[in-house]
């Protein structure tokens, strides 16, 4: 688990904190799940890097239609081929082995939501007491049934987890691990010992029943899950025709759903997944229109991927006003993850999870992002979000893609600066409110 910034007690503090922010705060740190998901994540967090560094390789640099090789970008790829152009191109052998070697890449979303699902089974088995090599494999098993079950194309696989990736992982890892582990409870389910057998295998094969038992449920469950997402009661679906398709268009709608992911983030929970229904009802959707038909849309996926720069703000407010050394240093760490768009690390590092103190900041910022974009945008500023951008790409590079004009980055460093000014009270504040903490390391040796 990630070092927690030490927070100050209440006596200290007034108002909307100590009322309701503090005590929240303090409740949901009893919650044993929801350290068991957040140690989960700071166990991951090497994998969380590499699989997203491989991710960007795959669609910056393999991608043989992407922005560096694709002839609608650089054209680099053209220029290795001798020229080659259009059709013939795209039927060179250069063209397909690219297009081959970032196939291969295009499997870490599921990759790190099996990894994910598989840590999560193991902590949430020494949670509730238990088998954790049994549990595992349970969730190992209910994933090859999913993945079976969904689709052999390993494109339609990494998109399909892209946005419902953690979702799923919390999903099976929470419903196979408590399935077991209380079925393994039950004395009249477990076999009796054979002596002549070994003790490794006598202790596997009582469990026998509850495996048997689990198994068949996961595999009902991913059927029944299938069969929902492709009927017309998927959420998405029901959530398409049951509202208004302006709605979410509004900026009010568009801060809620703002507001709930970092919400979510701040629980430590991944916020785009469990709003990815929303998402996938109607900003997917509005991105494919904004890219295809010629659409008007303002909200879309790359605008909210645009603004997830707000992280950035605070661990550059950190960087130039933090007193503490520990926390410029780890800023200065995060800055170049930051950079490219990997928030996880300085979320649990810092942590921003959990923390009471930057929680209203940290809401705030990409409140007046969406707003600001929702501005810039409408008012004929920066461009529509018209072409879809692989979520990995790095800042600014980002918006400048997506919009298909200087322009969107500029409105990602206009967001920037913004952040900066929101967060750097709160760092001062924090400055402030933890002074004897300051003087205490100051006055403690460091070991070496």
């Amino acid at each position: 688990m990630a070092a927690r910034s030490d927070i100050p007690g209440p006596q200290q503090r007034g108002g909307l904190l100590t009322g309701l922010i503090i005590p929240l705060t303090r409740q949901l740190r009893q919650i044993t799940y929801l350290q068991a998901i957040q140690e989960t994540f700071c166990l991951l967090m090497p994998f969380i890097i590499l699989l997203t560094l491989l991710q960007m390789l795959g669609w910056l640099v393999l991608n043989p239609a992407g922005p560096l090789l694709g002839e609608d970008g650089l054209g680099l790829g053209s220029l290795l081929t001798g020229g080659l152009h259009g059709q013939t191109y795209r039927e060179s052998a250069f063209f397909l082995n690219s297009a081959r070697l970032r196939d291969y890449l295009d499997i870490t979303n599921v990759l790190f939501s099996l990894l994910f699902a598989l840590v999560l089974s193991m902590k949430l088995a020494r949670l509730w007491q238990g088998q954790e090599t049994m549990s595992m494999l349970c969730t190992a098993s209910a994933y090859l049934f999913f993945i079976t079950a969904i689709s052999p194309n390993v494109h339609e696989l990494n998109h399909y987890f892209m946005g419902r990736g953690f979702f799923l992982a919390l999903l099976m890892a929470t419903c196979s691990t408590w399935l077991f582990c209380h079925l393994a409870r039950i004395q009249y389910l477990e076999l009796p010992l054979v002596r002549s057998l070994p003790l490794s295998m006598n202790t596997s094969t009582k469990l026998f029943l509850p495996l048997v038992i689990t198994l068949l449920a996961s595999l009902l469950a991913v059927l029944g899950w299938i069969d929902l997402e492709h009927s017309v009661l998927s959420l998405p679906t029901l959530l398409a025709a049951q509202l208004n398709g302006n709605l979410p268009q509004t900026p009010a709608a568009a801060i809620l759903y703002e507001l709930t992911r970092r919400f979510l983030w701040w629980l430590g929970l991944n916020g785009s997944s469990f709003t990815f229904f929303w998402q996938e009802a109607f900003y997917a959707p509005a991105q494919l229109a904004n890219e295809v038909a010629a659409g008007k849309y303002i909200f879309t996926t790359e605008f909210f991927d645009a603004n997830s720069i707000s992280l950035l703000g605070l661990a550059i407010s950190i960087w130039v006003f933090a007193s503490r050394q520990r926390l410029r240093t780890l800023s200065a760490c995060c800055f170049p993850t930051l950079l490219l768009s990997i928030n996880e690390p300085f979320l649990f590092a810092l942590p921003i999870v959990l923390n009471p103190m930057f929680l209203i900041p940290y809401l705030l910022a990409p409140v007046l992002n969406v707003y600001i974009g929702y501005l810039a945008i409408n008012w004929g500023i920066v461009p529509l979000f018209r072409y879809t951008v692989e979520s990995a790409a790095p800042v600014f590079l980002q918006g400048w893609l997506a919009t298909g004009d200087v322009m969107g980055a500029v409105l990602q460093l206009v967001w920037l600066s913004l952040d900066i000014v929101i967060y750097t009270p709160f760092v001062i504040i924090f400055n402030l409110l933890t002074q004897e903490e300051d003087l205490r390391e100051e006055a403690t040796p460091h070991e070496a």
